[in-house]
């Protein structure tokens, strides 16, 4: 269905907001800890090949790329680029 394929439709899922509930702060937190729960959540869920089922069928979108930092060091424009790059490639992804 339409809305099946919005963009942030499965953000508003019950699977999600269970995921959502149990939320960590404070100075015990663990960003690598963290990573290793998020990393299963998408393994349980099966969200890469959900990805993939749901882009079947639709014009293959690539994003060309030079290297890294091309011109020296990184900088500020370098995060808005590639801020942008994962926009419009999530963004074509879901739609």
């Amino acid at each position: 269905s339409s809305s099946s394929r919005r963009p942030g439709a499965f953000f508003r899922s019950s699977i999600m907001a269970d995921f959502l509930v149990d939320i960590k702060e404070g100075k015990n937190f663990s960003f690598p800890q963290e990573e290793d729960e998020i990393m299963k959540f998408w393994e349980d869920i099966q969200a890469f090949e959900q990805q993939l089922k749901k882009t079947e069928g639709c014009p293959e979108y690539s994003f060309y790329d030079g290297p890294p930092f091309a011109t020296g060091m990184p900088h500020y424009g370098h995060i808005l680029a590639g801020t942008i790059k994962d926009v419009v490639t999530r963004y074509a992804s879901a739609t």
